[in-house]
């Protein structure tokens, strides 16, 4: 009896283990789906240091942001491919400027240079601006002594800005005549009033051209860092430090002449496209296309695809031999949808 009793409890053991993996894989009831479907998880916000993210000359905005290599590039490549530097030959010098919203002016500039046996070194830097701000501080409303969940917003005590910088030393070389590789260290900070946070990255990148025609092919994995205790912010409000994660993202990307441009060539045709991978969204596709005449007037344009607002870019370029110096200066448009959209004016020098 005390035998059939245990082996009874057992079946009823193992039939409630049982039960759920059943109804959860459709097993007991056939109107019941197989699993539960997983749920949407959206990680938007879940970095800092956004800043990082735009673009950084009127070339790669007018070509859909694509911050893999398009090819023949200079030093501002070492903030969106630092291996894209190597087609530096001697000096290059480029500064870029973004009228963002809001009144946000955001900075670039960037110099390079190629030593023998080395490779190409240069060093760069990120600037925005928010501007001033009003100061304003919420007073609570007392009751008694005791707060009554109201607050009085006080204004006229003047204004408050807001920095964010980046600066950076790049190093680019040839592996071998069809690999190439570069990598770009920056220190990061944020400010606001007198608060300040910092923070280090890398970007690393790799640009190899495969020999069949000019189809090349890159790999880029920039703001790689840890993440970064902003005490200083949290401190100010009463809230526990916390900590921010660097805005990584990897992206994959080939670009190729469909008209190859060269000795006594009119035309050069390129189209590009790269698949991105942040940390801090969905995957995203940016495709881009420039069209050189003569190597003096540039046509580009580029789309940006799975982004809330973003997508047309347009832009425009010329190339002109001053004093021994060649000039490029470039234009791009970036539209944001709802948001309106942005212009951005880059120029270049090269020896």
């Amino acid at each position: 009896m005390k035998r059939s009793t245990c082996l009874l409890c057992l079946a009823c053991a193992a039939l409630m283990i049982a039960a759920p993996y059943s109804i959860a894989y459709g097993q007991g009831d056939p109107n019941i789906g197989k699993g539960v479907p997983p749920q949407d998880f959206s990680r938007v916000g879940q970095a800092g240091f956004q800043f990082l993210k735009l673009p950084s000359s009127a070339r790669q905005a007018g070509m859909g942001g694509i911050n893999s290599s398009l090819g023949y590039s200079g030093a501002s490549s070492a903030f969106s491919n630092p291996a894209a530097t190597v087609g530096v030959e001697n000096i290059d010098i480029s500064l870029n400027h973004v009228r963002w919203f809001a009144d946000i002016n955001y900075s670039s500039a960037a110099a390079a240079r190629y030593f023998e046996g080395i490779g190409t070194i240069g060093v760069n830097v990120l600037f925005l601006d928010y501007g001033d701000m009003p100061r304003t501080e919420n007073r609570p409303i007392l009751q008694d002594g005791l707060p009554t969940g109201r607050v009085d917003v006080l204004t006229d005590l003047g204004t408050v800005t807001a920095q964010d910088l980046a600066i950076g030393a790049s190093i680019a070389r040839r592996v071998t005549d069809q690999l190439h590789f570069g990598v770009n260290a920056k220190y990061i900070s944020e400010t606001l009033d007198d608060a300040t946070v910092g923070a280090w990255a890398i970007d690393i990148g790799t640009v190899f051209y495969t020999g069949i025609r000019s189809l090349r092919v890159t790999m880029v994995g920039r703001n790689i860092g840890p993440d970064t205790q902003i005490a200083e912010f949290d401190e100010r409000i009463g809230y526990e430090p916390a900590d921010i994660r660097m805005p990584v993202n990897f992206s994959f990307g080939a670009a190729y002449d469909l008209l190859e441009g060269g000795a006594g060539s009119m035309h050069l045709w390129t189209m590009a496209v790269e698949f991105v991978h942040p940390n801090d969204g969905p995957e995203k596709v940016n495709v881009g296309t420039e069209y050189s005449f003569r190597d003096l007037l540039k046509l580009r344009a580029g789309y940006r695809y799975n982004y809330d607002e973003e997508g047309l870019t347009l832009g425009t370029g010329v190339n002109a031999g001053v004093g021994g110096y060649e000039l490029s200066v470039g234009y791009a448009y970036w539209a944001f949808g709802k948001l309106g959209a942005v212009h951005l004016v880059s120029m270049a020098f090269s020896l």
